[in-house]
């Protein structure tokens, strides 16, 4: 672990983490773009011996994990972003683009940024994908990329040294009193077989998105309570489609019973609904 920093910045942001090679380096996710500044100074310190960031890998597509980019790329100017195919092409489509940077502005006023949020949206762009099995070798660090989909299609897990794990977002997140929250969106099928595929790399280590670094003696539970939280969230929205619930109804019930001040810490309210909408919907349809 000692060649994996925290750089993190700012509330709601994903987990970032510098990975430091002999040669090169690596970060993993960058966060939000209110907080950006402070990301990049957190890499500075870090790098203080002349050394540069040489590539980011995205986890996925979404606004609070890739949307300090266009920053990095200003001050790294020949940087490497490298995500899933899907991501690539999300970054190419303008409405997107656009919906991202709306999001970024939404958080900045609700985390107390008032400024607003403005960049050059031809720099929020994926230069080279990557798939199930690739690895990036560091020299002295290798990051071996694992497909987990079911937060997104393009969910990616990066497994460091084969004994560190970033669990993508699909596996869920877990709070600072141990909780674990449901994350998954598109599937709930692919995000049991997700959660499966990184326990079977038995690491030592697993860093969980939007908290950092699980303690010892929640490690060895760690995936259970990922598949647990999962089914309790599809048992929970299930119930009320049977009894004839609409969706409006399940999403406010659903809010009732999973949302609580933890929860809200690290995820905006119109993000939690954006994204519970679309997984209650994935449940009711049967994926």
């Amino acid at each position: 672990m000692k060649n994996i920093i925290n750089v993190t910045s700012g509330k709601g942001s994903s987990t970032a983490l510098l990975i430091l090679g002999e040669d090169k380096t690596a970060l993993i996710d960058c966060g939000m773009a209110y907080c950006s500044s402070n990301l990049i100074r957190n890499i500075q310190k870090v790098l203080n011996d002349g050394r540069k960031l040489d590539y980011i890998l995205l986890s996925h597509s979404h606004y609070d994990h890739i949307s300090a980019v266009p920053y990095l790329r200003k001050v790294w100017p020949d940087v490497k972003v490298m995500a899933a195919e899907y991501a690539q092409n999300i970054l190419t489509k303008e409405s997107a683009l656009k919906t991202i940077k709306e999001l970024n502005n939404q958080s900045a006023l609700y985390y107390g940024f008032n400024q607003l949020i403005e960049y050059d949206d031809s720099l929020m762009k994926v230069d080279y994908k990557v798939s199930d099995g690739d690895s990036l070798d560091l020299s002295g660090a290798n990051i071996k990329i694992l497909e987990t989909p079911g937060h997104t299609k393009c969910s990616l897990s990066f497994l460091v040294n084969n004994e560190v794990i970033f669990a993508s977002e699909t596996t869920g997140c877990m709070s600072k009193s141990g909780k674990l929250y449901p994350a998954f969106i598109i599937s709930y099928e692919q995000t049991i077989k997700s959660i499966d595929k990184c326990k079977k790399t038995n690491p030592r280590y697993i860093i969980s998105p939007h908290f950092g670094l699980v303690s010892k003696r929640e490690t060895s539970e760690y995936w259970e309570k990922c598949i647990q939280a999962a089914n309790e969230a599809r048992d929970f929205v299930l119930k009320l489609s049977t009894a004839g619930f609409d969706k409006d109804k399940i999403f406010k019930e659903f809010k009732d019973t999973f949302r609580d001040e933890e929860y809200r810490a690290v995820q905006p309210d119109y993000a939690f609904e954006i994204n519970s909408r679309a997984m209650i919907i994935s449940i009711i349809n049967g994926k």
